[in-house]
């Protein structure tokens, strides 16, 4: 460097994306880059998760999150150490890291039909873009039915989302709505829904294959929202459509399959407040 020249004008590398990992073992979170290709996680989809946001290290929602996955757990009767998803927020604030989680539960090794009586705990953190509130998204209707398992229970089956998340983007969408066989609302591909009809707030029924999300349930707790069977012909006819998430929050929709929607009030107002909440 010479005389008078400042650091700053020395070009700096570029800082590396984040990706940590950990697995549970012998009572302690280890880190890890990979999953072993024995689990039945990995060979057969066998595992149940819960995803999350991670500010400066707290995890955000981190009890509601605690309390779906050990449910999960004991719906697919997985014999999870309760302690270990305990130790999971210790991760990111011992590193003050900031970013999106996601906790897996998985079958652990063996048969295809052995209870999971040793189950595998994978945990990873990782940089993303955060969807900017003041661009609200274009959404499509996706054509195939979906079939949610397990009620809706959050799986490593998730390729059918995938898919049509991919065909939506192919289509020159944000996002997309699906459907099950009874032609009823289910929820967009990564997201919850809620339709604004009138004056009345409305979301699929947890019974239609929606999933029992930790935005989901704060909208419910805060405003007067009708559960109940939806289907294409409420879409269409909603004033105002936004979407729910864990790491998105509560994101506007814009247009539906290229037909403008109204002006946006209820899902502004919830997003302000979600964001007071966790500021």
């Amino acid at each position: 460097m010479t005389m008078g020249e400042s650091s700053e004008s020395i070009p700096q590398p570029p800082l590396e994306p984040l990706f940590q990992a950990w697995h549970w073992q012998d009572g302690a979170f280890v880190a890890c880059d990979s999953a072993p290709i024995s689990d039945r996680g990995f060979r057969y989809g066998m595992s149940v998760f819960e995803s999350l946001r991670v500010t400066r290290g707290r995890a955000e929602f981190f009890e509601p999150h605690y309390a779906r996955l050990i449910q999960a757990c004991f719906d697919r009767d997985f014999a999870v150490e309760e302690s270990a998803l305990r130790a999971v927020p210790a991760l990111f604030e011992d590193l003050k890291l900031s970013g999106f989680a996601r906790i897996y539960v998985t079958a652990g090794d063996g048969p295809p039909a052995a209870p999971g009586a040793n189950p595998r705990i994978l945990v990873f953190i990782e940089d993303r873009v955060t969807p900017d509130p003041e661009d609200p998204w274009e959404i499509g209707l996706h054509d195939e039915s979906c079939q949610p398992l397990f009620g809706g229970l959050k799986t490593a089956n998730y390729w059918f989302n995938a898919d049509a998340l991919a065909q939506a983007r192919r289509r020159g969408f944000d996002e997309t709505l699906l459907f099950n066989d009874r032609a009823e609302l289910v929820s967009a591909a990564t997201a919850n829904v809620f339709l604004l009809i009138g004056d009345d707030l409305h979301t699929p029924r947890r019974s239609s294959g929606a999933r029992s999300g930790v935005i989901r349930e704060w909208v419910i707790n805060r405003r007067k929202v009708q559960e109940r069977r939806l289907r294409r012909e409420d879409v269409l006819a909603a004033d105002e459509i936004f979407l729910t998430n864990s790491w998105i929050g509560i994101h506007p929709v814009a247009t539906v399959e290229g037909r403008p929607l109204g002006p946006r009030s209820v899902g502004p107002r919830l997003a302000a407040e979600l964001e007071r909440q966790h500021a």
